[in-house]
């Protein structure tokens, strides 16, 4: 008897390991378009209709073979079916790159804005790691020319499924509408006024009682974060996902508040410079004639000062240059070329 248990025993193990080497590494799915609807900022923005159109970026290409490469080590990745580590040169190399893209947004290409956004997109599929979707809400929420998220590219990564996990990769106000593995319509309703706030709310709408499984992700920045459903706090993380996974009914709703807070985002590249961000967003102004402003202070935070009503796109001032006042918003602040706007504020050497 103690045998045949043994042996039992065995069997188990092996086929709970043979099950794990077939299935995808960590891999999500994009949902299709059509059950994804978005609204707010992004909804306004976007080509096609978007206020901000400007004329296309002629901006040579800095990064695409870097980016290149990186695809292809994403793409031997998978082939050989195992995880991203934290410390693989695929990973350190995006980190940097990373920083680059962010340092030198604004004179980003066309081409590498795109593959940019391809790798990334990539990256998080089949990883559901935070930093990708950081990376790529940067991107939707800081638009710069023609440097846009399409509709298509924004959908393909603002929710991704495995099964019965709904992984909520982009905050913003949206629904998913789709249906459980086990029959039955499942809505989910995204209520915010993300970026400009941290606060969104999730409405669940279903015909029955349902089990399902949710991610929500907390970005790195989001030091002061909470997520609540029924007055239950659930553990949060900055750069990890928090997931519920519960039996629920219609109408039950869960809370998501990221605390936002300025930050500041220096640079040595093309003399010293810095820039506000705020959330994801960057805090950006019309581009000064007088090249020569400069601030001279240590501390820009000490400086600044939260202007606009709660709920509406932040504004700032922005007092550390001497006899000047700057005001801050986000890229498409104003129906204007947001080509005209920087968020970098130089340095006095």
């Amino acid at each position: 008897m103690r045998k045949l248990l043994i042996l039992s025993a065995f069997f188990a193990i092996v086929s709970c390991h043979l099950k794990t080497a077939e299935d995808p590494v960590n891999t999500a799915e994009g949902i299709p378009a059509e059950q994804i609807s978005i609204g707010g900022v992004l909804a306004e923005s976007v080509p096609d209709g978007a206020a901000h159109k400007t004329t296309a970026s002629d901006q040579p290409s800095m990064y695409i073979d870097d980016i290149g490469r990186l695809g292809k080590q994403l793409e031997q990745l998978k082939a050989q079916r195992k995880e991203l580590e934290t410390d693989s040169d695929l990973s350190k190399a995006w980190e940097f790159l990373n920083e680059q893209v962010l340092k030198h947004l604004e004179a980003l290409s066309t081409a590498d804005f795109n593959a940019w956004v391809a790798l990334n997109d990539s990256l998080l599929k089949y990883t559901e790691e935070v930093r990708f979707a950081d990376a790529l809400e940067r991107m939707a929420y800081n638009p710069v020319g023609e440097n846009q998220l399409q509709e298509d590219q924004i959908k393909s990564v603002f929710y991704t499924r495995l099964y019965d996990r709904i992984y909520f990769n982009l905050y913003g106000s949206s629904s998913l509408q789709y249906e459980h593995t086990t029959g039955g319509v499942v809505r989910l309703v995204q209520e915010t006024n993300y970026p400009f706030d941290g606060v969104i709310t999730l409405k669940v709408e279903l015909q029955d009682t349902r089990y399902l499984d949710f991610y929500f992700r907390i970005p790195e920045w989001a030091n002061r974060a909470s997520v609540t459903c029924k007055g239950v706090k659930y553990p949060v993380e900055p750069g990890e996902f928090t997931e519920i996974a519960k039996k629920w009914k219609n109408g039950e709703e869960v809370e998501i508040i990221l605390g936002m807070r300025p930050t500041v985002l220096e640079r040595e590249e093309a003399g010293p410079a810095f820039a506000l961000t705020y959330g994801s967003l960057f805090l950006s102004y019309p581009s000064p004639e007088d090249e020569s402003l400069a601030f001279a202070g240590s501390d820009p935070i000490q400086y600044l000062n939260f202007v606009s009503p709660a709920g509406k796109m932040p504004t700032f001032t922005f007092s550390g240059i001497q006899d000047t006042s700057l005001v801050l918003q986000p890229y498409f602040a104003e129906d204007t070329d947001t080509l005209k706007r920087t968020a970098w504020i130089r340095t006095a050497n």
